[in-house]
Formats: C-alpha cells, structure tokens, sequence
C-alpha cells in the first residue's frame, strides 16, 4: 500500500468537502438574506440598476463579513461567479450597510433576523446551552489597604 497517496488522497476529499460546505453555507446565507430582503437570489447577486436589489447585497456582505471576518478583497472574489465587484465596492457596500443599520429601522430588523440566522450556522446544530456552572466561586485576594466592590452585570 503507498501510505503517501492515500494520505494525499484523504486530504484533497476532506478540502473538497470543506469548500463544497464553506460554498454551501455561503450561498445558503445568501438566499435567507434575498428572503429577507424580497427580492430574489439572482437580482440580488447580478442587478446593480435597482437600489433594493443593490441593498440586498450589502446587507449579504454584511452578513458574510460578519460571520467569516474575511476580506473585502475574499468577498468580492467569492462573490464574482455572479457580478464582477471590485475589493473597494465591497468594503463601501458593506460601510453603507453599517450606517444604514443603524439609522434605519427596517434595515435594523433585517439585520436581527439574518444574524440570528448566522448564529444557527455557527452554533451549527448546538442548542445554545453552554455547559456553564450556575454558580462559580471566584476567589480574590486583594492587595491591603484596597476595598473591593463586587459589580454584578447580567448582560
């Protein structure tokens, strides 16, 4: 048996699973955000004529950008299958988007709706219930002469 090769083999099936998954996942968000936008996957992704369309997509960047942390430059490569966007445009689109969130209260909500969405992805099938204790003991020794003011912040 050559070890090497099967080794090389087992490696290019896992990166191709994880492309096809990362692809799947990406086009998935996209599709939630067209939902959420009401327009349709491809306006979204090819029309630059209509600003409803045109917002979809920034908010997709937005998203996309918030659950990868990838660059503008990743994004917009990622995202040329459909319309060509240059590095610049995507990093705009996605600054708009940031403003847009926070002033205007529709887009406010959406983006709610697509981050919980994002947080089923990354939660990818967890509950939400953390394994953490109800109560944990926290010893603190403090320095003399220094009073300590405990500030319980249920947040």
């Amino acid at each position: 048996m050559d070890v090497e090769r099967i080794d090389t083999n087992t490696i290019n099936v896992v990166c191709d699973t994880l492309r096809r998954y990362n692809s799947d996942t990406r086009e998935y968000l996209a599709n939630i955000v067209a939902s959420v936008c009401d327009v349709t996957f491809e306006e979204m992704m090819q029309d630059t004529k209509h600003l409803y369309n045109a917002h979809a997509r920034w908010l997709f960047w937005y998203a996309y950008r918030y659950m990868t942390n990838e660059s503008y430059d990743s994004i917009a490569n990622k995202t040329k299958e459909y319309r060509k966007f240059t590095e610049a445009c995507v990093g705009i689109c996605i600054s708009k988007m940031s403003m847009m969130i926070e002033q205007e209260p529709i887009w406010k909500k959406r983006w709610i709706l697509t981050k919980r969405v994002i947080k089923a992805i990354l939660d990818n099938g967890n509950d939400g219930i953390m394994d953490i204790p109800n109560v944990i003991t926290l010893k603190v020794t403090p320095p003399k002469g220094v009073d300590i003011k405990l500030q319980i912040d249920n947040n």
